[in-house]
Order: C-alpha cells, then sequence, then structure tokens
C-alpha cells in the first residue's frame, strides 16, 4: 500500500514538473516571438513611406492566403516568384504574421528563389541581429551555391564577429572553404587572417581545407592586376605559422609562405626546429 502510495505521489510530481516545463518552454518562445515582432515593427518604422506602405499591402494580402488556408510558406513563396523585387517587403510583412517562423519564412524563399538569397538574408539579418548563426546556418543549409554572399551579407550585418561567421561556415560546408576565404578576405581584409586561425584552433579537422584555401586565396591575388589590399601583419603570419603547424601542416606545406615574403626563413626554420618535417 506504501508502495503504490509512493508512486501515485511520483507520478504526480512528474506530471506537475512537466506542466511547468512545458509552461516555461511556451513562455520563452513567446518571448522570443515577441522581440522578434517588436524588432520588425522597429525596422518598419524606420522604412521611407513609399516601402511602409508597401508592407501594409503584402501584410493584407498574405493575411487573406491565411484566411483562404494557404500556408505561410507556400504565401510567400507564391508572392516572391510574382514581385522579386518587393521581397523585403513581402517578407517583414510574413514575420509581422508569424515572426517565431522566421527562419521558416526566410528558407523557403531561398529554396524557391535562389537569386534572392542576399536580399532574404540582408532583411533576415536586419530584424534579428542577436540570432545571426541560426540564421547564417539556415541560409547554407537552403542554398550552399551561395555562401559566399551568404558569408559577404553576414561579415557587412556582423563584421565583429568575422570569426563566427567562418566557423559556422566551414561547419556547415567543409568543402567550400576557398569560397568562405574569398569571401571574408574580400570583405575584412583586416581580421580574416585572424579569424581563420582562430578557425584552426578551434575545429582541428578543417587545418588541411582552411590551409589550402588560404593559401589558394593568396596565390590566386598575385594573378590578378588589382589585388584585394590585405593589411596582416607579420604577427598575424607568425601566429597563422605556429596554429598551423601545431595542427599538422608540413614544413614543406609551409614553405609557401616565406617563398612570398610573408614570414622569414628564420620563422620558418625556428617554428619546425623539433619536427623532423
Amino acid at each position: 500500500m506504501l508502495f503504490s502510495k509512493n508512486k501515485a505521489w511520483v507520478k504526480q510530481t512528474l506530471l506537475a514538473l512537466s506542466t511547468v516545463a512545458a509552461s516555461f518552454s511556451a513562455h520563452s518562445a513567446l518571448d522570443m516571438s515577441d522581440a522578434t515582432s517588436r524588432s520588425v515593427s522597429e525596422y518598419i518604422a524606420i522604412l521611407p513611406s513609399a516601402e511602409q506602405k508597401k508592407v501594409d499591402a503584402y501584410h493584407k494580402m498574405i493575411g487573406n492566403h491565411l484566411n483562404q488556408n494557404f500556408s505561410i510558406v507556400r504565401t510567400v513563396r507564391i508572392l516572391t516568384s510574382h514581385y522579386p523585387q518587393d521581397v523585403q517587403e513581402i517578407l517583414l510583412a510574413a514575420y509581422q504574421h508569424h515572426p517565431k517562423q522566421l527562419n521558416v519564412i526566410s528558407r523557403a524563399v531561398i529554396r524557391s528563389e535562389a537569386a534572392l538569397t542576399s536580399d532574404v538574408l540582408d532583411t533576415a539579418l536586419s530584424v534579428a541581429p542577436d540570432d545571426y548563426t541560426q540564421i547564417i546556418r539556415m541560409a547554407i543549409k537552403a542554398e550552399p551555391a551561395y555562401i559566399d554572399d551568404i558569408v559577404a551579407v553576414a561579415a557587412q550585418h556582423q563584421p565583429n564577429h568575422l570569426e563566427e561567421i567562418v566557423r559556422v561556415a566551414i561547419t556547415v560546408e567543409p568543402d567550400l572553404s576557398g569560397s568562405v576565404i574569398y569571401s571574408a578576405a574580400n570583405n575584412s581584409p583586416n581580421g580574416f587572417l585572424d579569424a581563420v586561425v582562430n578557425v584552426f584552433a578551434s575545429i582541428p579537422e578543417s587545418t588541411s581545407n582552411l590551409f589550402y584555401a588560404v593559401k589558394d586565396f593568396f596565390i590566386g591575388q598575385e594573378k590578378v592586376e588589382q589585388p584585394n589590399q590585405l593589411r596582416a601583419n607579420p604577427e598575424q603570419w607568425q601566429r597563422f605559422l605556429t596554429i598551423a603547424k601545431a595542427q599538422g601542416v608540413t614544413k614543406q606545406e609551409m614553405q609557401w609562405l616565406q617563398k612570398q615574403g610573408y614570414i622569414t626563413e628564420e620563422q620558418l626554420a625556428q617554428a619546425y626546429s623539433s619536427s623532423s618535417n
């Protein structure tokens, strides 16, 4: 009898805890939804009046579609296919209707209209800047062929978080490291090398892909008439050498750095003085 009572008590306790957890989860989701709604409204408020009127018009149009049992995904696909020039206004109106589905809505447009990827990302990052890693990941998975544009737009919105942008991009699509490096270098010539070095250290399995992506980028820069004016200093190159070597890059592979004058022969010899490579 005592066991039966204890069992019933445990069951009631677990049920109560699950109810509290569900309530907390719903409350958190509501908070996120409210925050996105406020951010969207604030962003719309600073748009020119002509664009605000378009947002209002699309908001009503989307509402009519939803009342006819169209899904929000189908609705934005239809509208952006017919009015691609108004993709920002369509997205903002859609976010107003379903703020919790910002990523779902954005993904739907990218997958159906890949050429609008940069515009979609620009709009999403403008209204949800704190969610930039999730948005970048979503965009790359939806349309990896546009990874260079995605990195470029993300770097413009979050210039102080280039390392995280590169890390997310490389993690999602390691085979496209070359495009990631090219885009990062062109959009943040001061900080891209530090970002790459930090990714070396945090994702060791990316070292080979990133090393050759950096090498190919600089080899390519030597062949163009107006190369990107990268401003990596000797200390940055020394750190690049040290971390790359620690992650398994051989002395022979690193010799291109010395041949191109990025590091000295002495630096290379010292880095590998206790190594057989």
